[in-house]
């Protein structure tokens, strides 16, 4: 299937607005038909849905309005209302406060990241983006180039350049993407029992990371004093700059009651015989110790990597993240009878080749990817 690629340039502003223009029939019909956001509005209609909204975008304008500025770009190119727009980035929030403690979450999109780093040997960090089946069909490569933007207290944000896969209507940042200075990344989503209120969106934290000019500046991003995430989530980064030849984890959680996260920092060192070179991370805290709430799905894709011989080979890893041998929770996720979400896309970072390939189908059955990007070096 082809991969749909939008190229904008401009300030903040008119990066959105580009993107609405162009993408206005795949956020309609995403809002429209998405499984969520029917009750999205609904909450939003209740005096508590509206209070909660109402923090968060003060949060977000507080920390981020020129992010802001770009759901208003979106949402003037779409002619869709800014209101459903921020709303869906609040879609993990509104979720988890509003979830049942004696049941399952099963309205998150969740995600699979496999970590291959070996001396010498194959280095590629590979990501199955999960979520709502819509997305594979109305999902797109967003290449933006952004001016800087002055922010109310005179300081500069300098100028963005980055590639990143989108969902229709979100900002950029929570699938996977790299920027202009070689940082690669993905994310999962992590269901940490503590959410916060009046705190940013984590949507805004993952589009923000997308300025880091390192591993160490994203980060310090994490854990600047006053930049709070409302709710949990995790980040994979490689670096094509990075003469470590480290991969990292990174955990954050929010800080109950503090303007700060927790964050944990896990490396991925280059496999030598001494040490491994391997990791997976799925939907549930691995190294930072938080309450969070069960996902079934990563349970079972944790437990079917278990039984499966370790990956070694680039294809390896292909063969494990087409993996369909679940038939209730598979690797590569299809829609079964307990499974609402679909692997949308699968991007791959091969750090020997130089390059950030895309799958729109299952990767372990194509010969070649839908797409190639060159990754900075």
């Amino acid at each position: 299937m082809a991969v749909r690629v939008c190229c904008v340039r401009g300030s903040h502003y008119q990066v959105g607005l580009q993107i609405g223009r162009a993408a206005r029939r795949q956020i309609a019909e995403y809002l429209d038909r998405h499984h969520v956001f029917a009750n999205l509005l609904g909450i939003l209609q209740t005096d508590a849905g509206r209070i909660l909204y109402d923090g968060y975008l003060r949060a977000a304008k507080s920390a981020y309005p020129h992010y802001v500025e770009e759901i208003v770009g979106m949402s003037e190119g779409s002619g869709l209302p800014f209101q459903h727009l921020f709303l869906m980035h609040c879609q993990s929030e509104m979720v988890l406060m509003f979830t049942d403690d004696c049941k399952p979450v099963t309205e998150i999109e969740g995600c699979t990241t496999v970590f291959l780093n070996v001396q010498n040997g194959p280095r590629v960090m590979v990501h199955n983006e999960d979520g709502d089946s819509l997305v594979k069909d109305l999902g797109y490569v967003v290449v933006a180039n952004i001016d800087p933007y002055e922010l109310p207290n005179g300081e500069v944000i300098p100028a963005e350049s980055f590639t990143a896969f989108c969902y229709p209507g979100l900002l950029a940042g929570n699938a996977y993407s790299f920027n202009l200075h070689g940082l690669c990344s993905s994310g999962n989503f992590q269901m940490a029992k503590c959410v916060e209120r009046e705190k940013i969106p984590q949507r805004f934290l993952c589009r923000a990371l997308l300025s880091a000019t390192s591993v160490e500046q994203a980060v310090s991003i994490l854990r600047t004093e006053g930049v709070a995430m409302a709710s949990g989530y995790s980040y994979n980064f490689v670096s094509t700059k990075d003469r470590t030849n480290n991969m990292y984890s990174v955990e954050v959680a929010p800080a109950e009651g503090v303007a700060g996260n927790m964050v944990s920092v896990r490396a991925i060192e280059p496999g030598d015989g001494q040490t491994d070179g391997r990791y997976n991370h799925y939907n549930l805290y691995d190294h930072l110790d938080t309450p969070h709430w069960r996902d079934l799905s990563s349970e079972h894709r944790k437990a079917r990597a278990a039984v499966m011989e370790p990956l070694s080979t680039k294809q390896d890893v292909l063969k494990f993240m087409g993996d369909t041998a679940d038939p209730e929770y598979p690797v590569y996720r299809s829609q079964t009878r307990n499974d609402v979400f679909m692997t949308t896309s699968t991007g791959v970072f091969d750090l020997e080749a130089g390059v950030l390939e895309v799958y729109t189908d299952n990767p372990s059955k194509r010969k070649e990817p839908d797409v190639i990007f060159l990754l900075p070096v």
